[in-house]
């Protein structure tokens, strides 16, 4: 019963452990907001209205942005703005790539904030995509 009860406080320290990496806080609601109506448009038709997948991989779930994933926020951004949408890859501004970008992260459970999500940082970005509470 003790060796159970560590390994429940083992887990549960290392997930705080792995929140604490995380960035609570990448986009602003605008963003999030441009980007739902993006990825209505561009993006749904393969990732699933709902960002579950379909002909293209899903977008949320524990295998897209769980501590096991190997997801980065750089990695995500970079086939965002290099490889997508599919039919014309890179064709989006740089205004939509942070707004598709910041309609994923919103979708995975990370809260909005005063700050923009930027190009620039986002594609450089080595940290694990993990949405909080996974």
């Amino acid at each position: 019963m003790m060796k159970t009860g560590g390994w429940t406080m083992a887990l549960w320290l290392c997930a705080g452990a792995a929140m604490a990496g995380a960035p609570s806080t990448l986009y602003t609601a605008q963003q999030a907001t441009a980007g739902q109506a993006l990825y209505t448009q561009d993006c749904a038709m393969c990732h699933g209205a709902k960002l579950e997948g379909e002909a293209g991989p899903a977008l949320t779930g524990p295998d897209f942005s769980s501590a096991g994933s190997d997801n980065t926020i750089g990695g995500i951004f970079s086939i965002i703005s290099q490889q997508m949408p599919a039919n014309t890859p890179g064709s989006l501004t740089h205004a939509q790539d942070e707004d598709a970008m910041a309609y994923i992260l919103q979708q995975n459970g990370y809260p909005a904030s005063t700050t923009p999500l930027d190009y620039t940082t986002s594609l450089a970005s080595t940290t694990p995509l993990v949405a909080p509470g996974k």
